[in-house]
């Protein structure tokens, strides 16, 4: 690559009316607004009739010392109640961590409906603010059923299921 810098322009932003840990802590996420800005209004034709989309996202409030980390004790699991010590040391890249070295957020919601540049979504897990770098259908042609985990993370999921039931998926 000849240069290192890769510069993104944001295409909208996310609007949410609850505080940011009210979003860290909802395990199922929450709504809000996606809003697209008037230069990228075009792009939203045909969006109408999609149940799912991908939001991709800017973290914009990751720390440049956040940006160093490499291994983490995913907090999600934390959250759900899990010990930490129950909890194994992993590389950030097997991990949802915002804390990366490129703070770029994959979030999959349910779009409810759109007015105008405003997609109103459910399951945002992104803080009201956050920039948005691109929007993409969520497929059939995305999904795959012969999904393979290693030890530890079935063994958390296991550990989630029985403390909490098989209703969450974490």
């Amino acid at each position: 690559m000849k240069d290192r810098d890769i510069r993104l322009t944001p295409i909208g932003i996310v609007r949410v009316s609850k505080k940011d840990d009210e979003v860290k802590s909802a395990t199922e996420g929450v709504s809000g607004v996606i809003e697209v800005f008037e230069d990228y209004a075009d792009g939203l034709r045909g969006i109408e009739g999609f149940s799912h989309l991908i939001v991709m996202a800017y973290l914009d409030r990751v720390s440049d010392e956040d940006r160093k980390v490499l291994v983490v004790k995913p907090r999600r699991y934390i959250r759900l109640g899990l010990d930490l010590d129950a909890v194994p040391t992993v590389g950030v890249f097997c991990t949802d961590s915002p804390h990366r070295p490129n703070p770029i957020a994959l979030s999959i919601v349910r779009l409810l409906k759109v007015e105008g540049r405003e997609l109103h979504v459910s399951g945002l897990d992104l803080f009201d603010g956050t920039p948005v770098l691109d929007i993409k259908p969520y497929t059939e042609s995305r999904v795959f059923k012969d999904l393979r985990y290693p030890s530890w993370y079935s063994e958390l999921l296991m550990a989630i299921k029985e403390k909490l039931g098989s209703a969450i998926e974490p």
